[in-house]
This record gives C-alpha cells, structure tokens and sequence, in this order.
C-alpha cells in the first residue's frame, strides 16, 4: 500500500510536495482505513485543484518516476521535466519518493535524477523498524567527483544473503558503466533474482508494489475491450456495471470480423505496405498480436482457414438486430468501459491512479462510482488516488476530509499540496460550497474583467 509519495524539481513542482495516506483521527468512514500494524492508511486521495494548478503532474510525477525505476531512465523523455522557472533548476535533481508497506514491513523508497547527466544519482531503500529507527538495505550515491558508492546494513554473518547483494550492488559501486547509470539497484537485483527469503523477497514485494500500479489517463482506452464479450464471466461483471450505471446498454456480445490487411495499409507506400503486411501476416501465425485500429486495440489471430481474424466488441440498446460497435457511443459511456476494469479487478491490491475521474461523467455516476469502489475493496488493500474538478463529490458523506487534497499554483507558479484536514473542517460542513468560496484556495482566480474589446482591465 502506498503511504505517502514525494516529489520535488519536477514539472510545476519546485520545492518538495508530499500527499499523504495515513489517517488522521477522523472518526468517519471506518471502512475506507486499513490496518497495518500501528499505522492507519485511508484507501482514496481525491485531489482538486484550478486549471493548470498542478493536479495532473502530480499523477505525471508518479507515472514518470515509476517507468524510470521499472523500466530505466533510458525509456523516459527526461527532457524539460525541471520546474524551469526557477534558475539553476536544471542542474539540481529531480527527486521521487515513496513510503510503501509491502509484505510486513513500511519502506522508504526513493531516486534523485540528474536531468543534464541523465543519470540516476541516487537511489536509496530503508525498512523501518520503529519511528526512531531505519535499516539500510541499500544507498547509492554519485559524488561531485563522478565516482559512485554504494551502502548497507546487510553485514553481518547471520545475515546468509549478504554475500549475494554485495555481488548486485558492486556493479553500482564505483566506476560504474553507463548502462547501469540509467538503471535502479531495486530493478535490477528482481529481475535478477527469484528468491523468495530475506532481503530479496522484500525487494521483489516492493518491486511488484510498483509494477502492479494502474495509471488511467483521461484519453487511455482499456486495451482488452474487445474481448470482453468473450468471457462468459468478465461478459456478465461488465453488463452488471452497465446496468448498474445505467447507460441504456442491455447486453454485450462478441463477433469474429476477418481483417482486411489492405485497409489497414491504407495510404502507405506500395512497397512498405507490402512489408508491413507480410510482417504482420507472419507474426499472427506464431501467436496472437494486439494491433490498434481506428483507436481501437484488437487481438489478431489466425483461423483454421488462415485468416487473420479479430473480435469485435457489439452491444445491445434493446434490438439484437440492429447492434452498435463501441464508436457509436457517448463520450461517458466510452469512458466507463475503461474504467469498469478498476472495479472488476478491485481485489488486486494495487494503487490505481485516474486522471479527471469526473472527464464525461455525470456527477452522480462518480459518486456512485466511489461508493462502489470503497464498498468492492473493503477486505483487501487496493486504493485510488484521482483528480477532479466536480466540486460536487468533495462530500464527507462520501469521502473523509484526510481523502481531500488540494494542489493551488502559487505566485512563483511552482505547485504546492495540502490536505483538507490542515482546516479541521467539521464532519457536518458543506465543505464544497466552502471550496467554491475559496475557504481552502485552489480555484480559479479572474483577474479584473474584459472590455468589450476583450482587453483585460485589472483592479
């Protein structure tokens, strides 16, 4: 589960900004706390904010570090992430870090990336043991003089996998190569590793912490649509929800469609749409290949007969005779088959992360949407950190004020964080009608008005 994320130097985050999940004394909504050992942790942070305040680089920070710890600092755009209207920013480092509790234990995870150098310059793994006390699993640093070192309190004798880690962190140490100066020591000693005991279970736990996190951005399309309908199991979950959210859609069903290759090369040249055809042909025959098509992600695979096929998802307004693809429907309801695979998979454990939960949605349908989500994921340790803009779900009836967070742009246009529990708002305030009164800031803010010229006059 995540505690807490951190982040400084990043896009409009200047100074370090922290969100928070561990809970406060609020009495309310018991069910949305989960226990691990003496810490608290909420299941939701709904964050608000003005346009351009901030909200999405927050989620980008997360996505952003993420696929550097995951994947290596290669496979990002590092390129203008700096907070650029500070001076010297570029050559101070973005910092990204995580309080995590995976398996028994609370983790402070972390990497500080030198954006001119391209390099991670710092990564560092701590168990916490009690408040006064940090094991050191691992700390990298890169000095001023370019050489590289590397710590830990896997020492003693007792401890049989020390042997082991040093050979993993003495590629970090020292002369390190290029290669692994784009790469995190947690990735690379569980890709590298399949123990399942001590120090190496810990890291591959918080390693899958990270990777099983769910990141749904306001245009993402859930890549498995069209299969849907050919799960008897996953057919009858999706129909329920739709009913359920009432969008008019009484049933689904599946149909095999063959692909037609030319269309899909449509507009190449001759001799590259010939290539590509072949190349495609010849993949499908060793397995089934997921391909976007008109904005729609399709399986191809090959029939008895050769041909390259594919599902096409239809769906029922009430006449089996005239069936609609999924482009035939509304925005909202288009936005709902992506996000009905978070309440599907809600016993999974994860963080899911959304990007303008309310984008095309009615404000009802989210809160209805919240409240099943809570309701789904009550036994296990699933969360949700979402941006929004409907002022009409920051509700205590719905959420608990240590859910609530704010991002507000300040005068140097850096980003600062707040939760709605540094007000001490009581549980029977109508806390959204104090926001649009700009009780807690981080709204819009017009300056002065328009003449009819459409010229701005100040006061």
């Amino acid at each position: 589960m995540l505690i807490g994320f951190s982040v400084s130097n990043y896009k409009s985050f200047f100074q370090e900004q922290h969100i928070s999940f561990v809970a406060s004394k609020v009495a309310r909504h018991k069910n949305h706390i989960v226990q691990h050992g003496m810490r608290k942790i909420v299941k939701a942070a709904v964050v608000y904010g003005a346009n351009a305040g901030g909200k999405s680089n927050l989620i980008s920070a997360i996505g952003f570090s993420r696929r550097i710890i995951l994947y290596g600092l290669d496979k990002v755009d590092s390129a203008q992430k700096n907070f650029r209207l500070a001076e010297g920013s570029l050559e101070e480092p973005g910092v990204f870090r995580y309080q995590i509790y995976a398996g028994d234990y609370e983790y402070n995870y972390g990497i500080a990336v030198s954006y001119i150098k391209r390099e991670i310059v710092s990564e560092w793994l701590y168990r916490e043991e009690s408040k006064e006390k940090e094991f050191c699993i691992f700390e990298r640093m890169v000095g001023e003089d370019g050489i590289s070192r590397v710590e830990t309190d896997v020492v003693k004798p007792s401890m049989p996998e020390r042997n082991r880690l040093k050979v993993y962190l003495d590629d970090f140490g020292q002369e390190i190569s290029d290669s692994f100066k784009q790469q995190t020591i947690l990735s690379d000693i569980a890709r590298r590793t399949s123990d399942q005991i001590g120090i190496f279970a810990e890291i591959q736990r918080l390693y899958k912490e990270l990777m099983n996190i769910l990141i749904i951005t306001p245009y993402m399309s859930y890549r498995n649509i069209n299969e849907i309908a050919s799960d008897a199991r996953r057919r009858e979950a999706f129909e329920n929800l739709l009913h359920y959210f009432d969008t008019g859609v009484e049933s689904l069903s599946t149909e095999q469609r063959e692909m037609d290759l030319d269309k899909l090369v449509d507009g190449m040249p001759g001799p590259d749409a010939e290539q590509l055809k072949i190349r495609i042909s010849g993949i499908v025959a060793e397995h089934p290949v997921m391909l976007q098509v008109n904005n729609q992600i399709v399986t191809l695979r090959k029939d008895e007969n050769g041909n390259i096929i594919y599902n096409k998802l239809l769906l029922n307004h009430g006449s089996r005779q005239e069936l609609f693809d999924l482009d035939d429907e509304s925005d909202g309801t288009r936005r709902l088959f992506n996000l009905i695979p978070v309440l599907n998979g809600s016993s999974q454990n994860r963080l899911i992360i959304i990007d303008e939960i309310d984008r095309s949605l009615h404000t009802n349908l989210v809160r209805q949407f919240l409240a099943l989500f809570f309701e789904l994921t009550e036994a296990n340790d699933t969360q949700m950190l979402a941006t929004t803009h409907d002022s009409n779900i920051m509700d205590l009836e719905l959420l608990r004020q240590d859910e609530i967070w704010f991002v507000e742009r300040e005068n140097d246009h850096s980003s600062r964080l707040y939760s709605l529990s540094k007000f001490q708002a009581r549980f029977d305030k109508v806390v959204n009608k104090e926001y649009l009164l700009g009780r807690y800031g981080a709204i819009p803010i017009f300056r002065g008005s328009l003449d009819k010229a459409g010229k701005a006059n100040e006061k």
